[in-house]
């Protein structure tokens, strides 16, 4: 992934490599389980089977599974949502004279045949022809609604231009953690030497509950806080200070995070109170 780089040193893509390596490092520690246990001639091969469980249900699968429901997922709604907002033009309902000019071109493609009417609209050396064809449906244009979707999106490249194509490789980054994640979970299973079937039937309930804390997470609406306060008090601490504080913050977050998923994954062991 060497294009994907971001200004500093935080960011999406920052996020999306050290995903990446957590994904990898989830798996591989495993198979270092795995090995060490062969390794110390205590166990059976049934034996060394259930402990690899035990700790890919308490660890492994919670550290690759947690990649796809809440990073991922949230790259991937930033992504949708920044696209969506893309228009290939801008459209002032209140321009009234816009408004009829585009009507008049529409009349005027309208009297060509549909090969002419495309080629006319392709080639046109005025942007506004273009808008004016792509700014209704298809059927009071003339045009197929392919050739319109088309010319919207040329629009759109042109308009967004470096802005789209880093959102392009940013999809890529994230489709790149997408196929790490199940590779991922497919060198877990191998480790295990389960079947795909058995390999779903016995961790599907670890994987939903992950799937579904982390959906709760993103829709929990944020708790308001006085950020004139807050700050007030953190630039009254000296720079040491203000780094510890930072550090304890994301210690905390990380605990939180993780006393949840083990509360959650004890329960469904069956081993909570």
């Amino acid at each position: 992934m060497p294009r994907w780089r971001d200004p500093g040193d935080k960011g999406p893509f920052t996020t999306l490599r050290q995903l990446y390596s957590d994904v990898q490092d989830a798996a591989e520690g495993l198979k270092a389980k795995r090995d060490a246990l062969k390794q110390s001639g205590k166990y059976t091969d049934a034996g060394i089977a259930d402990k690899l469980k035990e700790v890919a249900r308490a660890e492994t699968i919670p550290g690759i599974r947690t990649a796809a429901a809440e990073q991922v997922r949230k790259s991937r709604l930033e992504i949708e949502s920044r696209r969506a907002a893309m228009k290939p033009f801008d459209h002032d309902p209140k321009d009234i004279v816009s408004e009829m000019r585009r009507q008049e071109v529409r009349a005027w493609l309208r009297t060509m045949k549909p090969d002419e009417r495309t080629n006319a609209v392709r080639r046109a050396s005025d942007p506004f022809i273009v808008e004016a064809a792509i700014s209704v449906p298809a059927e009071l244009s003339g045009l197929l609604p392919s050739t319109r979707d088309d010319l919207a999106q040329k629009l759109i490249e042109q308009r967004y231009g470096g802005e789209l194509e880093a959102l392009n490789e940013l999809d890529q980054a994230v489709q790149t953690v997408e196929r790490a994640v199940d590779g991922a979970r497919d060198d877990v299973r191998e480790a295990l030497g389960m079947r795909e079937h058995d390999f779903t039937a016995e961790f599907r309930d670890v994987e939903d509950e992950i799937d579904r804390l982390a959906a709760l997470r993103a829709s929990k609406p944020q708790p308001k806080i006085d950020f004139d306060s807050v700050m007030s008090t953190v630039k009254a601490l000296n720079v040491n200070e203000q780094e510890e504080l930072v550090n304890a913050i994301k210690l905390e977050q990380r605990r939180a995070d993780d006393r949840a998923f083990r509360d959650e994954i004890a329960r469904l062991s069956g081993e909570a109170a």
